[in-house]
């Protein structure tokens, strides 16, 4: 019985990915990754777009929990890092182009909401803090979650092992937990950055 279970949770990603090759040309997605969605036309995935090995991607159009519909979106040349955690359940995530998005990141789109007369698990999602919104050319570092209602301006970046828990500005650096700001970047110079906590 668990054989049968393995084999046929096996032909499901399989057939995912299929699915999700056919519906987005030009897409570089290693067999590792497991993609879990209810909706394909909930995901929109640019040519050029580089994922790495054991990706999750979990897009929920419709879920019982929340009114708010989940949405992928990722634009052309982002590159997604592997073990990367993306859940668009109960919001939308967009990944603007040319966006680096390191190893061991998560984006989580949706909170569950908080009470003591039920178990976590059975309470509806928040409805009023959702989505993530990552606009072009940001690289977010390897270990970084970014909690929903974030979005992240053109050009920032956010340091290693970070936790973003509000909006952030184009053209800055953000690193820590939870992250603050480091320092401007600017648009017409190379700059190395290292940074001091």
């Amino acid at each position: 019985m668990i054989i049968i279970k393995i084999f046929q949770k096996i032909v499901r990603n399989w057939l995912n990915y299929l699915h999700i090759l056919q519906h987005n040309q030009g897409v570089d997605i290693p067999l590792s990754v497991v993609m879990q969605y209810d909706d394909i036309n909930a995901i929109k995935i640019s040519p050029e777009v580089n994922i790495g090995e054991f990706v999750e991607f979990v897009v929920v159009a419709k879920s019982p929990h929340s009114n708010v519909p989940g949405r992928l979106i990722i634009e052309k040349r982002a590159v997604i890092g592997s073990y990367a955690n993306i859940r668009a359940a109960g919001g939308e995530i967009y990944i603007g182009q040319n966006c680096l998005i390191a190893q061991h990141v998560s984006l989580i789109a949706c909170n569950h909401t908080i009470s003591h007369e039920k178990p976590y698990r059975d309470l509806p999602w928040n409805e009023e803090k959702t989505g993530i919104f990552i606009d072009e050319n940001v690289w977010i570092g390897c270990g970084v979650t970014i909690l929903p209602g974030c979005r992240i301006g053109k050009n920032s970046v956010i340091g290693a092992g970070s936790v973003v828990t509000i909006s952030i500005p184009a053209n800055e650096v953000w690193a820590g937990v939870p992250a603050r700001k480091i320092k401007d970047i600017s648009c017409y110079e190379t700059e190395n950055l290292s940074y001091k906590l």
